[in-house]
């Protein structure tokens, strides 16, 4: 009886909790949600080793050169930060999106491609294929890599920050 009690006991608190949080407008949200809570509006770039006079991998952020890869990109977004997914969709998942930096119906199609190959290729990978760019598919994603100081797209490299 002791342990009914105790059980009982904890989920009226934990409803009891819930409703104070609701009452003075806050939520739960899952960790995911939570990571991703703002857009990314711009990039950040990162040194690559390897290549000779140095190479950069450009990956969308939250403003420029924060390196707050926590932010999220869907249909409707125009920045400088779609323009990094779709360089990166063009070159590591071999797509011939036009790179004006608009996030249309054919870069969420391409993203869903990009997000169809990688649980493809990544079993445990078990991303949403929604065609949104989020942490999930952040995670697993490959990204265009550039010369230093602004060089041209190094074909068909990809580098996967996680």
């Amino acid at each position: 009886m002791a342990l009914q009690q105790s059980r009982t006991g904890r989920r009226r608190a934990a409803a009891t909790l819930v409703a104070v949080l609701a009452g003075v407008g806050l939520t739960l949200s899952t960790p995911a949600a939570a990571q991703a809570a703002s857009p990314c509006t711009s990039l950040t770039f990162y040194r690559v080793g390897g290549y000779p006079g140095g190479a950069d991998m450009h990956v969308p952020t939250v403003g420029w050169q924060t390196g707050n890869k926590s932010c999220y990109l869907s249909y409707g977004h125009s920045n400088s930060a779609v323009l990094v997914l779709q360089e990166a969709l063009n070159n590591c998942y071999s797509r011939s999106l036009t790179l004006d930096g608009n996030y249309g119906s054919k870069t969420r199609e391409a993203v869903r491609y990009a997000q169809q190959k990688i649980n493809e290729d990544i079993v445990y990978a078990n991303i949403a294929e929604d065609g949104e760019y989020g942490p999930q598919t952040r995670a697993y994603m490959g990204f265009a890599i550039f010369g230093v100081n602004g060089g041209p797209v190094i074909p068909n490299v990809c580098y996967y920050p996680g």
